[in-house]
């Protein structure tokens, strides 16, 4: 039974994220490496971003579902650092989230936080991956209704890979296991489906496989170039809100003259300078809970 709160497709029109605005933990970080991060954060400015990307949802009428952890005394403190980025935390499918089991002993206690704010807005919980395995949202996308396209190798492993396979396979669902990206921990770091039979793809990460197995699926192929605002200003990052439609990082007017010329309409720009400090990008940022 397909649930209210669903998705089987990464371009359906997007009706409901979740997202989480990162308390004062994030500045305080001595050491960015173990945190996962590239630079230091300010949270200050990080805040402002979240509220920007907030308001930009709102007011193309997508709802907006916060992330609200309450730690308990035994709780890891280094759950709340990358917690921000929620795309990781579940996968949605027809009948509800699968929750990620992460990769990183930084990220492990991540998922309680997300399975509460779900619970709590009454989306369904199909199943959790179970440790040995290892899964990450961002590495699934769905290809078409019946074809999930998963990155194995880096945040997933063969066995989270597996668990998912099982999880799915009672909506009629096949997966496919693809290489991820050389220079990206997830597959969502070099693909990007964006409606009408069309993905984005960074030729200069993706293995050739992946590209040959799009093109198998008859989608046509739009290549991104590593320049420094698909490199450093998580370009190509994108949130697909619907058929043809992308919300993108601001400041990145080559990488918005690329995609326009492609034929997607941009209905959405937002500032991540911040964000992008902590490693990730718009699309990292933004857990998929319904679509269509």
């Amino acid at each position: 039974m397909k649930s209210v709160f669903s998705a089987r497709s990464e371009t359906a029109p997007l009706r409901t994220v979740l997202l989480h605005n990162p308390g004062p933990e994030v500045s305080v970080v001595k050491d960015p490496n173990e945190a996962l991060y590239e630079r230091p954060i300010d949270h200050a400015r990080l805040a402002e971003e979240f509220a920007g990307i907030s308001r930009m949802y709102a007011g193309l009428g997508i709802e907006v579902l916060w992330m609200k952890p309450a730690p308990g005394p035994a709780a890891d403190p280094r759950s709340l650092l990358n917690l921000m980025y929620a795309r990781d935390l579940f996968f949605m499918t027809p009948r509800g989230a699968v929750l990620s089991c992460m990769a990183s002993p930084v990220r492990r206690g991540e998922t309680i936080y997300a399975q509460a704010a779900l619970e709590s807005a009454s989306v369904p919980i199909v199943c959790a991956i179970e440790s040995p395995a290892t899964f990450e949202g961002a590495d699934a996308l769905w290809v078409r209704e019946d074809l999930v396209a998963v990155g194995v190798g880096k945040r997933t492993n063969a066995e989270g890979f597996a668990q998912l396979q099982k999880a799915l396979a009672g909506d009629g669902v096949r997966c496919v296991a693809l290489p991820p990206p050389v220079r990206t921990q997830h597959l969502l770091g070099g693909v990007q489906l964006v409606g009408e039979g069309r993905v984005l793809v960074r030729p200069g990460i993706v293995e050739p496989a992946v590209a040959a197995f799009l093109r198998e699926q008859r989608l046509v192929i739009v290549e991104v170039p590593e320049d420094d605002e698909v490199r450093f200003r998580q370009a190509m990052n994108v949130v697909v809100t619907g058929p043809g439609e992308i919300v993108m990082p601001a400041g990145c007017p080559r990488t918005r003259r690329l995609y326009e010329g492609a034929g997607l309409r941009v209905v959405g720009e937002t500032g991540i300078a911040e964000l992008v400090n902590g490693g990730g990008g718009l699309a990292c940022a933004t857990g998929i809970v319904r679509r269509g």
